[in-house]
């Protein structure tokens, strides 16, 4: 592929539509507001125009606070905590929220926990009333704690039947720095059928602390009496936490590549990078860079035009996961979906090495402004504002997360992209998800 073709795979509907999007995207995203409560960082987005409330609450318990041996308590701890019955006539909290129209999930990060929260505005106060009931108060009984056992159980069945997650899943536990941080998210059976109440408990009264931890609202907050997310954040008790240090041999060889082996219906490849964090100079430009190479893998996946754009995107892509600790950019190819997946994985990857090696000719602006689009699209949804204001906020000077980043993106140089990919497009480590069955070489 020559140098100036590298640059002239056409994005025309992107360049016309998106721009637009995004300016709308930012006009209607109000700027977060900051301030610091008991060891607490409170940030908000009031948005008038929004009927429904969303509420983020991150605590520093996360992967990197259980030992090698723990895999799943954090997962264990926050699910008992969304069982918990709460209010009269008492009700699973999770129960209980719905009962009131909301919704209650939680994700659980390498450094973090976190529990999102969903209502009307009307109905939030009682919501968050009853959330904190909860996280201030566990049920840690041996029932509560088993039936949450079993929902990760289920869970992780699901889990697994995706390939996508299995490969981001091996990547994480083979990139990370800290060990314990690479395990999975909600365990595994065998090492949750070796966890009982009093580890949840344990691990409960250790890590749910106030200091450290973020609550991150928008939306329609205006019915939100004064002083209620503090009062949610002094649910918890005041002190600050530390990871567990377990150390994690590096990679060596010049190929990292994982291979594992699922009841899936075709084979997907998958390459991880490192990536630059919402701080730092190069992120402005990785946002660029994943539009290209999202544009460039589609393009040689020569992805069907019959397909469901939401589809293909989910097939074949390129995501830079910013919100992650460490940050990552991810490529990946679903084999079912193209002919020759092996073929197209590594045309994708020579591509990312001509980027690291050659000077770029050629305009940005089509890949700028589809990034541009990608940022704001998807900061649309409550639950995604509220998440980015904390990331920006703990990683960066401002929350401000929409402009910061359709600035840093409409700054980007080609002499910028192609610094970002000689620093960080090194030597990936590659995941492949095959079928039961499949050998390598076929």
């Amino acid at each position: 592929m020559s140098r100036a073709s590298l640059l002239s795979i056409t994005a025309a509907a992107a360049a016309l539509l998106v721009p637009h999007v995004a300016a709308a995207a930012a006009a209607g995203v109000p700027s977060p507001a900051v301030q610091i409560a008991g060891g607490t960082t409170l940030v908000t987005q009031p948005d008038s125009s929004a009927s429904l409330a969303g509420v983020e609450f991150v605590v520093r318990a996360g992967l990197d606070r259980e030992t090698m041996k723990q895999s799943g308590l954090a997962a264990l701890v926050a699910e008992t905590i969304v069982q918990t019955p709460v209010g009269n006539p008492a009700l699973l909290l999770q129960d209980a929220i719905a009962a009131r129209g909301g919704s209650i999930h939680f994700t659980v990060d390498p450094g973090d926990v976190r529990f999102y929260l969903e209502a009307l505005a009307g109905d939030m106060p009682a919501v968050l009333g009853l959330f904190r009931t909860a996280i201030a108060a566990p049920d840690f009984s041996p029932a509560t704690v088993r039936a949450a056992r079993s929902a990760l159980i289920r869970q992780i069945a699901q889990n697994q039947q995706v390939a996508l997650q299995v490969g981001l899943d091996m990547l994480s536990a083979a990139s990370s720095s800290q060990a314990n941080a690479g395990l999975p998210e909600l365990g595994t059976p065998a090492s949750l059928a070796q966890l009982f109440a009093s580890d949840a408990k344990s691990f409960y009264r250790t890590y749910y602390r106030r200091g450290g931890s973020m609550i991150s609202a928008a939306g329609r907050l205006d019915g939100l009496p004064a002083g209620t997310l503090g009062d949610l954040a002094a649910a918890l008790p005041a002190g600050t936490t530390m990871p567990v240090p377990v150390r994690v041999a590096q990679l060596t060889g010049a190929t990292h590549e994982i291979v594992a082996h699922r009841d899936v219906s075709s084979p997907w490849l998958i390459a991880q990078y490192p990536a630059p964090r919402v701080d730092s100079n190069d992120f402005g430009p990785m946002l660029v860079l994943a539009a290209f190479l999202r544009r460039t893998l589609s393009d040689i996946a020569q992805v069907p035009g019959v397909v469901e754009p939401t589809f293909a995107s989910r097939s074949v892509g390129a995501v830079y996961a910013y919100d992650r600790a460490p940050a990552i950019l991810v490529l990946y190819v679903n084999g079912g979906l193209i002919g020759n997946p092996g073929r197209a994985f590594a045309t994708a990857l020579s591509v990312v090495n001509v980027l690291a090696a050659t000077q770029l000719q050629g305009s940005l602006e089509e890949f700028k402004a589809e990034a541009a689009g990608d940022f704001a699209n998807d900061a649309t949804t409550l639950e995604t504002r509220a998440w980015l204001a904390a990331i920006f906020s703990r990683e960066s000077t401002s929350p401000d997360f929409i402009n910061r980043a359709l600035a840093a993106i409409a700054s980007t140089t080609p002499a910028d992209v192609q610094r970002v990919a000689r620093t960080y497009l090194g030597n990936p480590t590659i995941a492949l998800v095959l079928p039961r069955g499949t050998n390598l070489q076929d």
